[in-house]
């Protein structure tokens, strides 16, 4: 049986460091270590202590490149962790290993640990960034490769472990495994790893025991410490910060975020295996799981429909050679379009709409007057609806019918303009309460910003073929505007820090324009 768990986490982390996805969260990782300690003049930072900036001792490079890697890791790398069971049934290797001795027990073991690797490699790349960190610096030559590696054991890894497990489980919930579960996952880390550092609820991130040592330190040094202050997340700060030596968390320090990690790891497994209780491996056809309505042309007992992630042939349509007639050119881009939308509306509740339409009218009656109060979190609803541009989930004979009419660039334009539309309908309002009190500025930045996310979620899509990239680079997108991060404010919320709206319409006109050559490309490779 271990044998078997280890054969498929190994298969699995192997399928999954290939897909787009994981090069750009690793590459994240590594620009995330490089931000956390800066070797430069660099005056972004990841672990603040009021006015006050560490030496670069292996203790500290080690802890504040690990607390910057469990912040990033618990978001971005939640995005690639999940969806492994959807592939397996879309792939039709779960029938295969359906038929297979391994249990749903083992199954689920499998992808948690194959979870756990893919996390391990990018937390091996950023210890070697903060090791590197280190001796470029040149504040301190020794090496103390325990201080260094210590954070992630104890805080980093354990954190990712739940994570791991949680991505098991939302895989295990149909209504979790799509849109609807990025959206959720995002409100949990927001809850529970922001919080921590803020020192409510479980110390998550062992900020209790790193922050006593640092201040022991400093009264040592004889700093006065009463006013001290400390946080995690990505920050800017131009003014002349002091140092401090301090030389991480040893050994016999370790002894709170050790039974942290403890409780965590456990709960990962926990979390990861609870799934078994109601998942049934791959057993029957997959269509009826969850709906009890068989597959399009699966009717009858006998019938053999097509493979499985293979869309059915509609009846009365013949994908061979013939082309159908062409519709009329003057209503086609409305037709497709229409076409569009009902694709990405496809499968939401009617709760999804109603919670859209209060969040409309919340922007629309918002006592503060024209703000950005209501903007940013608006923006953050049809991110399930964003997430299917560029793709088609199911493939089958929709791209075929596709394929048969005119003009592909207009069907790409419908596309775009499909993810522009809600975009449109949630910052409307906002912006024409600016706009109303003189800030056009602002106005247009909200404009610009509805244009620019479809567009990204159009380019992640004819990347990657799939949500899970835009799932995890527009997170992160969204929690740097609101942290005020001037370069990714891409509403315009911080005021004139904010890039020009022009740039940020700019831009997204690229993006397209990529995303639709890309897929131009494609077409003439078939």
């Amino acid at each position: 049986m271990v044998t078997r768990i280890g054969a498929l986490a190994l298969a699995d982390f192997r399928e999954r460091r290939r897909r787009p996805g994981y090069l750009v969260v690793l590459l994240g990782t590594l620009a995330l270590g490089l931000l956390a300690a800066p070797v430069g003049d660099s005056r972004w930072e990841v672990f603040q202590v009021t006015d006050l900036h560490g030496r670069y001792t292996s203790g500290y490079v080690g802890t504040v490149t690990a607390l910057g890697g469990a912040v990033w890791l618990s978001l971005a790398g939640f995005g690639i962790a999940r969806g492994g069971i959807g592939r397996d049934e879309q792939s039709g290797v779960g029938r295969l290993l359906a038929a297979t001795p391994l249990s749903r027990a083992g199954y689920l073991a499998g992808k948690f640990v194959g979870n756990l690797l893919l996390f391990g490699s990018m937390l091996l790349a950023l210890a070697g960034t903060a090791l590197a960190v280190q001796l470029v610096k040149g504040d301190s030559g020794r090496v103390d490769a325990v201080r260094l590696l210590l954070p992630y054991v104890l805080i980093t890894l354990p954190l990712l472990a739940a994570v791991a497990g949680c991505a098991v489980l939302f895989d295990t919930v149909p209504g979790l495994r799509g849109g609807l579960g990025a959206a959720v996952w995002f409100a949990v880390w927001l809850v529970t790893v922001l919080g921590a550092q803020a020192g409510g609820g479980p110390d998550l991130l062992g900020m209790r025991r790193i922050t006593a040592s640092i201040r022991e330190s400093l009264a040592a040094g004889g700093r006065p410490v009463a006013g001290v202050e400390f946080g995690v997340g990505l920050t800017a700060d131009n003014r002349v910060l002091g140092t401090f030596d301090w030389p991480g968390l040893g050994p016999g320090e370790a002894g709170g975020p050790a039974a942290t990690g403890v409780l965590l790891v456990g709960a990962a497994v926990g979390i990861a295996l609870v799934g078994a209780l109601w998942f049934r491996r791959f057993d029957g056809d997959p269509a009826r799981r969850g709906t009890g309505r068989a597959r399009p042309g699966r009717a009858g007992g006998g019938t053999i429909g097509p493979g499985p992630g293979v869309a059915a042939e509609p009846a009365g349509f013949a994908l061979g050679p013939a082309r159908p007639a062409a519709p009329r050119q003057g209503r086609i881009g409305f037709d497709a379009l229409l076409g569009e939308l009902r694709i990405l509306a496809r499968g939401q509740r009617l709760w999804w709409a109603g919670a859209a339409l209060l969040a409309v009218a919340a922007a629309a009656v918002a006592p503060d007057g024209p703000s950005h109060a209501v903007l940013p979190f608006a923006v953050l609803w049809p991110m399930p609806l964003w997430a299917r541009m560029g793709h088609r989930a199911g493939g089958g004979s929709t791209e075929q019918l596709l394929a048969a009419c005119p003009s592909p660039l207009r069907r790409g334009l419908a596309g775009l303009l499909a993810g522009i539309v809600p975009a449109l309908a949630v910052t409307a309002v906002p912006a024409l309460r600016l706009a109303a009190a003189g800030q056009s500025r602002a106005a247009l930045g909200a404009v610009a910003g509805a244009l620019l996310v479809p567009a990204l979620a159009l380019l992640c899509g004819s990347l990657s073929r799939g949500p899970r990239l835009f799932q995890t680079v527009y997170p992160m997108l969204w929690y740097g505007m609101v942290n005020h991060v001037s370069g990714l404010d891409f509403l315009g919320v911080s005021g004139d820090r904010a890039p020009a709206p022009a740039a940020v319409a700019g831009l997204a006109a690229a993006l397209a324009a990529a995303a639709l050559a890309l897929e131009a490309i494609r077409r003439a490779v078939r």
